[in-house]
């Protein structure tokens, strides 16, 4: 037992598959180590990139799945609204020398805004839906009275890929026995329709609704802690110069991607100061006017 161990501590035990691992390659082993080694940077290479792929895709996935995009984009057309209309009420209302008439007159456009808002997400995606199972049932007449028109369909959209009219063929007659599958192809690849979530009118109505209204509270919040509508004015105008700014770049980070050019982030977070000061410049000159 002791010289066992002795051998094992010297030479290594034997391997689980019961094999012995000579010590020096063998002749056989001399012809076959070159194509061994290289299938072996070969294996590693592809498990490596495989891998590295894989937890690409998966970081992908997990970052595109955080936050629907249709979502992202009601919230972005909420705040825009939201962070520009109110802030040049409440400038406008501030030359008539009242904070109590502004803060009155932006909450009541607040409310009235992010339901007219809400009301306006919710027909538009209601629309969005009935269109879009108004294109469904068409394809499915057409599938059902006349498939041949439905199988040119698929094979203009593939001729597209420049496949061959083999290949072609070999789909479209697959694509036959399933005519759900055909009519669906039809619908995403040859009118570029997606099928719109459950329950998105409401979604879609909540999201751009509540965005407006937090957006454009910010602009009322000096009114409230401010002793005189002047200073009201300008704290409200120095805190909405920096929150426009830094919309227009998160707005641009998340339509464009963390790759965007800085020079086009900056510069499209100083258009959305410019356009917000234009709005709230144009309301205050014009109640100053009337006044």
């Amino acid at each position: 037992m002791v010289l066992v161990t002795i051998k094992n501590s010297l030479f290594g035990s034997n391997s689980k598959s019961g094999e012995r691992k000579a010590l020096l390659p063998t002749f056989r082993s001399y012809e076959t180590v070159v194509n061994k080694d290289d299938d072996d940077v070969d294996t590693r290479s592809l498990s490596s990139s495989s891998d590295t792929s894989s937890s690409t895709a998966n970081s992908n996935s997990s970052s595109h799945s955080l936050v629907n995009p249709r979502v992202m984009s009601d919230m972005i057309i909420g705040l825009s609204d939201g962070l520009t209309v109110p802030f040049a009420l409440t400038a406008g209302l501030s030359s008539l020398g009242n904070s109590r008439l502004v803060i009155t007159g932006g909450l009541a456009e607040l409310v009235s805004g992010a339901i007219s808002m809400g009301l306006g997400g919710y027909l538009a995606a209601k629309s969005e839906s009935e269109y879009y199972d108004n294109q469904v049932e068409k394809e499915r007449l057409i599938f059902k009275n006349s498939p041949e028109t439905s199988a040119s369909e698929v094979e203009g959209i593939l001729a597209d890929y420049n496949l061959s009219s083999s290949t072609i063929k070999a789909v479209v007659a697959d694509m036959e026995k399933s005519p759900a599958d055909m009519v669906d192809f039809v619908i995403r690849f040859g009118k570029g329709l997606e099928e719109p979530a459950e329950g998105r009118e409401f979604t879609s109505a909540m999201t751009i609704g509540i965005a407006y209204f937090l957006g454009g509270f910010v602009p009322l919040i000096p009114y409230f802690f401010t002793e005189t509508v002047e200073m009201g004015l300008i704290v409200s105008a120095i805190v909405m110069a920096i929150t426009l700014f830094l919309f227009g770049i998160v707005k641009t980070i998340v339509s464009l991607g963390n790759d965007c050019p800085k020079q086009k982030i900056i510069v499209n977070g100083f258009q959305m100061l410019l356009t917000g000061g234009l709005a709230a410049g144009a309301a205050w000159a014009l109640v100053r006017a009337i006044e």
